[in-house]
C-alpha cells in the first residue's frame, strides 16, 4: 500500500493533497498532513493509545470527521496522534462508519504547535478514485 501528501499553495489555510491506494490509505495521509501541520518533527513515545468510532453520510464527511476528531482530541486533551495503528473504513448505501486505533501521547507543555488548527473545512473535498489510486484535497482553517 501507499500513501502521500503534499502541501498546496491556496489562499485559506493550510491545504494539502492526499493520495492513497485504498481508501485507508487515503485517512492516513490525512493524518500524517494534519500532523506535520500542527508540530514540527518531534520523538514523541508513543506510550498511550484509544479507539475511535465515527460514522458519516459520505467519504468526505466521514474523512473531516476523522481529521477533526484529531484536531479535537489535541487541543481538548492535550493528546496528539503520533500513527494510526490500523483503521477500517466501512462504505455501503446507508453511509460510511469508520474504527481506528491510534497511538500518541500527551503533548508535553514544552513542546509548542506549530499551527493552531481551527478546523478541517469541506472546501474542495471531493475523494475522486483514479485507476488504483485515490486522491483528494483538505483545507486546514488556521
Amino acid at each position: 500500500m501507499t500513501r502521500s501528501y503534499k502541501y498546496i499553495d491556496h489562499e485559506a489555510g493550510i491545504t494539502a493533497e492526499l493520495s492513497g491506494s485504498s481508501l485507508e490509505e487515503l485517512f492516513i495521509a490525512g493524518a500524517e498532513a494534519w500532523l506535520n501541520s500542527v508540530i514540527n518533527k518531534v520523538s514523541f513515545e508513543n506510550d498511550d493509545s484509544t479507539e475511535i468510532e465515527l460514522s458519516g453520510s459520505s467519504i468526505e464527511e466521514l474523512l473531516i470527521t476523522f481529521l477533526n476528531e484529531l484536531n479535537y482530541l489535541l487541543l481538548t486533551k492535550k493528546w496528539i496522534n503520533t500513527c494510526v495503528q490500523s483503521i477500517k473504513i466501512f462504505n455501503d448505501e446507508n453511509g460510511c462508519e469508520l474504527s481506528a486505533e491510534l497511538t500518541g501521547s500527551k503533548l508535553p507543555d514544552k513542546i509548542p504547535l506549530k499551527h493552531e488548527i481551527k478546523s478541517v473545512t469541506y472546501h474542495q473535498v471531493e475523494i475522486v478514485k483514479n485507476d488504483d489510486t485515490f486522491t483528494t484535497i483538505v483545507v486546514f482553517d488556521i
